[in-house]
């Protein structure tokens, strides 16, 4: 479940992955499986959907054992397994995985916003600059969390280290620090992860072609994307490709939640467990995924190569650096390799359907 001491257990269950994939809960009959599963639990409907710290004690006491007697039922295996948990007095429980997914978010999500569009003051920055910027107040935001900053001193004193601390993005002060902060951008990310993959497979927006398939996920005037999942089930939301109302000039001030490499190759994997799981890309059907991310901060597209895993956990060689790396070469473009991962490029929005092509082109000539 994804970070079931934060939100509700309907939440953590919907926006789980592994169990949004295996039962499908995008479409009615996967809500249908997924709601008599939690009956035959015996975990009422109006208990699943508040707080996980105000639901009942002696439900939470017998949850591991309900869930590991039915899982398998719903062709669930392997839900649990073994982390460490952090307990502050009364006040914080954090395990392992929630401290990894808040510290990501906060690496992931524009932390430094207010202090890069102070350069613009008579500057003159250029957006690289602005971007230096907020690069570099995510990592201190992230550093913080973590709570190097305060070794000295008494562990829980400091009440934005702990869960329920912390601002978010948004907020009054336009700046997302602490763990509680980090808790609240990871469970935004991930339902943007959910719907935004729903949505692309809803519109059949993923194309196919001989060697991969690729999506390209454009910008609304919010600088997100959207649709699928509801609070209680498939709802309607905004299209994962961009709101032709939406105005240009307030698009391209967005920054886009998909144009950093973690979260788009988290995008990737989604989708690929998805389609490994109801098995329409598995055998001579599996290709590899290039997802293509808007840029309009820097006019520019963010492009990561994942490769297709026949099975969970499987570890397979991605080959998409050497290829990126040799369809730039062999073009007249703008093109930034700028990551740990090498099967990550950046590319000018003009350059890059022919970017596309030539990726294609590489990968025939090597067959």
């Amino acid at each position: 479940f994804y970070l079931p001491r934060h939100t509700s257990l309907w939440n953590a269950m919907m926006y789980s992955p592994y169990v949004c994939a295996k039962m499908q809960l995008w479409n009615g009959a996967g809500m249908g499986r997924w709601r008599e599963m939690l009956a035959k639990m015996g975990l009422p409907l109006e208990q699943c959907q508040q707080s996980y710290a105000f639901m009942k004690p002696g439900l939470k006491r017998r949850l591991r054992e309900v869930v590991t007697e039915h899982a398998e039922d719903y062709g669930l295996d392997g839900l649990s397994y073994t982390g460490f948990i952090r307990i502050t007095g009364y006040r914080s429980l954090l395990s392992a995985s929630d401290m990894c997914y808040a510290i990501t978010a906060l690496l992931e999500c524009e932390a430094g916003e207010n202090q890069a569009n102070a350069l613009d003051d008579g500057s003159g920055s250029s957006e690289e600059e602005r971007e230096d910027v907020r690069l570099m107040h995510s990592f201190n935001a992230a550093y913080d969390a973590l709570g190097s900053s305060n070794a000295g001193s008494v562990e829980g004193s400091d009440q934005s280290t702990l869960v329920n601390g912390g601002t978010v993005v948004g907020g009054d002060s336009g700046a997302a620090f602490g763990l509680g902060g980090g808790i609240k951008l990871a469970l935004s990310l991930q339902k943007a992860i959910i719907q935004t993959a729903i949505s692309l497979v809803d519109r059949k927006a993923i194309t196919r072609l001989s060697h991969f398939r690729y999506a390209y996920i454009h910008c609304t005037s919010r600088g997100s994307a959207g649709g699928g999942l509801g609070a209680r089930g498939p709802a309607a939301g905004p299209s994962a490709v961009g709101d032709s109302s939406a105005n240009d000039d307030e698009k391209s001030n967005q920054p886009h939640i998909f144009a950093k490499p973690l979260a788009l190759t988290r995008l990737a994997h989604f989708l690929m467990d998805i389609h490994r799981a109801n098995g329409k890309w598995s055998g001579n059907k599996s290709r590899p995924l290039v997802l293509l991310a808007e840029k309009p901060l820097t006019d520019t597209y963010v492009v990561v190569g994942y490769e297709f895993p026949e099975s969970t956990g499987d570890v397979v060689r991605n080959r998409f650096g050497q290829n990126f790396d040799l369809a730039a070469r062999t073009m007249n473009g703008t093109f930034k390799f700028d990551s740990f991962d090498s099967n990550v490029v950046e590319v000018k929005s003009s350059h890059v359907q022919r970017f596309v092509e030539q990726l294609h082109y590489i990968l025939d000539a090597e067959i």
